[in-house]
């Protein structure tokens, strides 16, 4: 790994890039966006995380098995938006910022600056002022600060808004100011760190968990719903305050084939490792996943095998998972040319769980943002439920908290509309010695209450793992 502390060929480069940009925006009592995309040393994406200023936001996404990732450092600016429409609103408010930016982008780069990081709760909210108020319905942020990896090459996009209060110079000399303090932490990784013990109230929803899943079956007795997916709250305390990046780190490493991410806002941070793909949108080409349907893995290889081969031949997890890929069909199809979709599910295997699996790939008919395929995918009956709308209210009625952006999408996206958004399950909010922790199953007639509540245990195991310092 190159070491950033002192280096002035980036700055440098930085500044030749970023100084014609700014004075190409004439002087207006409006603000510009100006976004400039330089090469750059690779980084480690944890320790350069752990460099920014506790007071700035700050994201991550990381993909080792596909060796891309991005580092969100600060904000150049923020848009967040609210109620039932916060996608369109998000939408709009995206190509108007776009269409008034001041871009340069670098050859060979693979994502077109602007570029932003955005995360969404799982349903709006009247009322988020517990632990989620920091993190609204909806939220882009532009970072001042990103690095982009792909494929064993870097780059560094650098963003800053020039106006009436801000002028070119003084925002030039800000940057690279700021950028040489990063740096500089950036070279040195905090130590990893684990917590003396983390305890965890683990048990204390049991009997709420019995009671929620007899009110689900009535209601599927009903006719009122087929599906609809439970979530637990863990609560956990740590004798330390919980460090950000071991845990991350730890997540990246064990779950190297999921996408580890983390949004980090006023002292508190949501992270996780998720398997589940949203949507990824290059031009026209699609490609999104459909997971639903779980078993443990074993503890030999023949053991693991019967699970695998139990789990396909499971009519109750076959038929949650049918509901996935039907949706997903149904959400897809009118804007697609073309749709290709497996007639019958794999396997995907995470070390500690595996799932029924169905990979989707299509092409667009016409262009369209990332942010329209979201709109018309989440919430997937993986996380929701069948019918969707009576599910989602079913769910805030029944669930004892606000899930936040816990089973909410999050992703990134670039000028071109260009992106790829993940399902945050495998998740957590973390602030200072506390946790809140998060887990759902699919509930359709005939599910086992203690059943689900096993297989709950296991999808809170990584975060549980990665929070108690890889132990256990």
């Amino acid at each position: 790994m190159t070491t950033l502390a002192g280096d002035t060929t980036l700055l440098q480069t930085l500044e030749r890039a970023l100084t014609p940009a700014v004075g190409a925006t004439s002087p207006t009592a409006v603000e510009r966006l100006v976004c400039v995309t330089i090469p750059a040393p690779p980084v480690d994406s944890v320790a350069m995380f752990e460099a920014a200023e506790e007071s700035g936001g700050r994201a991550l996404w990381d993909q080792p098995v596909e060796r891309f990732s991005l580092v969100a450092l600060g904000a150049a600016t923020e848009i967040a938006a609210y109620g039932e429409d916060r996608l369109q609103q998000l939408t709009a408010a995206w190509r108007h910022l776009v269409a008034g930016a001041v871009a340069d982008n670098a050859e060979g780069c693979p994502l077109a600056a602007p570029i932003a990081l955005c995360g969404l709760a799982f349903q709006p909210a009247d009322d988020r002022s517990g632990v989620w108020q920091s993190y609204p319905d909806a939220l882009l942020t532009v970072p001042r600060f990103l690095f982009i990896t792909s494929m064993g090459s870097s780059w560094l996009a650098a963003s800053v808004t020039v106006g009436a209060h801000n002028d070119g110079a003084s925002a030039v000399r800000s940057t690279l100011d700021d950028l040489s303090a990063l740096l500089t932490r950036a070279s040195h990784p905090i130590p990893d760190q684990s917590p003396r013990a983390v305890t965890f109230a683990e048990e204390s929803d049991s009997e709420w968990w019995r009671r929620s899943i007899a009110a689900v079956e009535r209601e599927i007795r009903s006719g009122a719903v087929e599906k609809l997916v439970l979530a637990r709250e863990v609560r956990a305390h740590a004798d330390d305050p919980l460090a950000w990046g071991a845990v991350l780190r730890r997540l990246k490493d064990r779950y190297a084939a999921c996408t580890t991410f983390a949004f980090a806002r006023d002292g508190s941070c949501f992270l996780g490792s998720t398997p589940e793909r949203l949507v990824r949108l290059d031009g026209r080409a699609v490609r999104a996943n459909c997971l639903a349907g779980s078993a443990p893995r074993g503890e030999t290889e023949d053991e693991d095998r019967a699970l695998g081969y139990a789990l396909l031949q499971d009519k109750k997890e076959r038929h949650e998972h049918a509901l996935v890929v039907s949706a997903l069909r149904d959400a897809l199809e009118p804007c697609c040319a073309a749709l290709d979709i497996p007639e019958q599910p794999g396997l995907l295997t995470m070390p500690n769980v595996q799932h029924l699996h169905t990979p989707v790939e299509g092409t667009l008919r016409d262009d369209l943002h990332v942010l329209d395929l979201v709109a018309r995918l989440h919430p997937t009956p993986a996380v929701g439920g069948v019918p969707q709308r009576v599910a989602s209210s079913l769910i805030k009625e029944l669930e004892p908290f606000d899930r936040g952006w816990y089973a909410g999408p999050v992703g990134w996206f670039d000028s071109r509309g260009d992106g790829e958004f993940v399902v945050a399950i495998r998740s957590a909010l973390l602030r200072e010695q506390d946790a809140r922790l998060y887990a759902g199953c699919g509930i359709v007639d005939g599910s086992d209450p203690e059943r689900e509540y096993a297989e709950s245990r296991l999808k809170l195991e990584p975060m549980l793992w990665a929070m108690n310092g890889g132990d256990g």
